[in-house]
């Protein structure tokens, strides 16, 4: 058998062991687009029915935040793969700061959204039915924001970022730079600083023998957009060969 016949087979070998996850993965999806739409009726069923029209700005409102973590969580990976053209000073201390303050969005963010998307209850409808005991809700509110988080506001827009950092950053730097350089200038993030340098202190967690030093100073051949790139290969690729 030759090299290109094995690589076939072990291709195909890998595609039906990815079956089952690719049809638990399209069911998942399924199941989260029915409690989408669930949650966008019972939104307009709170306006309608209840008079209740702080659901629809809640609901914007939790939109609107995801959508500026989306752009966050690919900024991330842009600003990493281009630091240097980004901080022209080449201080790396520069990227460590903005990285930290870029955080701050994350936690803020996700923890915001969720509570603004939460619904009274869910409707089902055409039927009377209502979702409204608290465990059950509390599981809903955190599968669908989870997921919509995990899927539209993280790995998409990594996956866009390190496809194209240039582009990205062409798109989304203007807007989004200068939230993240203010929320750096305030020293939010300080605390965990010097948390983080205490505990590393004590632990004596740095390295300390030269082949340690010498060996976390070793320059890194791939960069983070790079390894967010072989997350979807190109057809034909080396990668491609290795299956999902």
């Amino acid at each position: 058998m030759s090299a290109q016949e094995v690589i076939t087979a072990d291709h195909g070998a890998v595609g039906v062991r990815s079956v089952p996850r690719a049809a638990f993965a399209a069911l998942l999806l399924l199941a989260w687009s029915v409690m989408a739409f669930l949650w966008i009726y019972s939104t307009v069923d709170a306006v309608a029915v209840e008079g209740d029209a702080m659901a629809v700005v809640t609901a914007v409102a939790a939109l609107a935040l995801l959508t500026l973590l989306a752009g966050m969580e690919g900024l991330e990976v842009a600003v990493i793969d281009r630091w240097r053209k980004v901080f022209t000073d080449g201080l790396k201390s520069h990227l460590a700061g903005w990285l930290a303050a870029r955080q701050f969005f994350v936690a803020i963010i996700v923890t915001t959204a969720t509570l603004l998307a939460h619904r009274d209850y869910i409707a089902v409808p055409g039927t009377d039915s209502r979702l409204t005991e608290g465990l059950a809700l509390g599981l809903y509110d955190l599968i669908i924001v989870g997921l919509l988080v995990l899927w539209f506001a993280q790995i998409l827009p990594k996956h866009l970022a390190a496809t194209n950092p240039d582009r990205y950053l062409h798109y989304t730097r203007a807007a989004l730079f200068p939230c993240v350089e203010l929320i750096r200038m305030t020293g939010v993030p300080k605390p965990a600083e010097w948390v983080a340098h205490r505990i590393e202190k004590g632990l004596d967690w740095h390295p300390t023998t030269d082949e340690d030093i010498q060996e976390s100073r070793q320059p890194r051949q791939e960069s983070l957009a790079d390894i967010w790139r072989e997350l979807i290969p190109e057809p034909g690729g080396p990668a491609s060969h290795r299956g999902a």
